[in-house]
């Protein structure tokens, strides 16, 4: 697992550190990366490094409140990592593969308006090498799921390939049955297919997609085999989405996994 890199909210850079080579050039400064383009560099033995030690170079992009990026950082040279750096220098996002392979891809929805940095970085310290860096606007967040309009009960963002578990408790948010629920935000893109399962051992588990404006689009029961809950749905826009793990009944609580595929 690749080590932290934040010490309180700032994120720890070792810049020309003594791991690097004696009498190397200082790290360039930060690089531009336009909306919708595409650089190149070369990871170097002399870059910047952050606390685990792996080198990284820095790219700067202006994003405006609202605006969903996606960020591909890839290469065939070494196990490529991605980190999404805040205007205040903290860290917002990371990733190793969700790419492929060992590339790395980020999808978020910016905050506020600001000049963010994307850091392009190896997964290990001591790997180098070229790689390449896409930036893309996917869409905007709209309604309730815009920055500083977040529907009750949206606990993070969840992206394909990834599973989190949690507990649903009496204090929950409810539904107009009573039943309890949590949600998170998936950002999709018009004409995708996803697969959202709710599992539990617990309750009987029910699975609901609404848009960002809290409507429900799909919803289902027992499809993921048991008492367990699978949607297949094909994404009518480009934008936020809400993923809710429920129970089939109110007064149902316990673990479960939400996984999208």
């Amino acid at each position: 697992m690749k080590h932290a890199l934040l010490y309180g909210s700032s994120l720890v850079v070792l810049a020309g550190c003594a791991a690097g080579p004696p009498g190397g050039p200082a790290p360039e400064p930060v690089r531009t990366i336009p909306m919708n383009g595409e650089v190149s560099g070369r990871l170097s033995a002399y870059d910047a490094r952050l606390r685990d030690s792996s080198v990284y170079q820095a790219w700067r992009f202006d994003a405006t409140a609202g605006q969903i990026v996606q960020i591909d950082v890839t290469s065939t040279d070494f196990d490529a990592f991605a980190i999404l750096v805040s205007p205040a220098d903290s860290q917002l996002a990371r990733d190793d593969d969700s790419g492929g392979g060992t590339n790395a891809r980020i999808i978020y929805t910016i905050p506020a308006t600001g000049t963010y940095q994307v850091y392009a970085n190896s997964y290990r310290r001591g790997q180098y090498g070229r790689y390449t860096v896409k930036l893309h606007s996917i869409g905007m967040a709209s309604g309730a799921n815009a920055p500083g309009g977040v529907l009750p009960g949206t606990v993070g963002q969840i992206m394909r390939g990834q599973s989190m578990s949690g507990q649903l408790a009496a204090n929950d948010p409810k539904l107009s049955d009573g039943s309890v629920y949590q949600a998170w935000t998936f950002i999709g893109q018009a004409g995708e297919t996803i697969q959202v399962d709710v599992t539990s051992t617990d309750f009987d588990a029910y699975a609901i997609v609404q848009d960002g404006n809290g409507t429900k689009l799909a919803a289902d029961d027992d499809s993921g085999g048991g008492t367990n809950a699978r949607i297949v749905y094909t994404l009518p826009y480009s934008g936020a989405y809400r993923l809710i793990a429920n129970t089939y009944k109110q007064g149902q609580y316990g673990s479960f996994s939400i996984t999208v595929k």
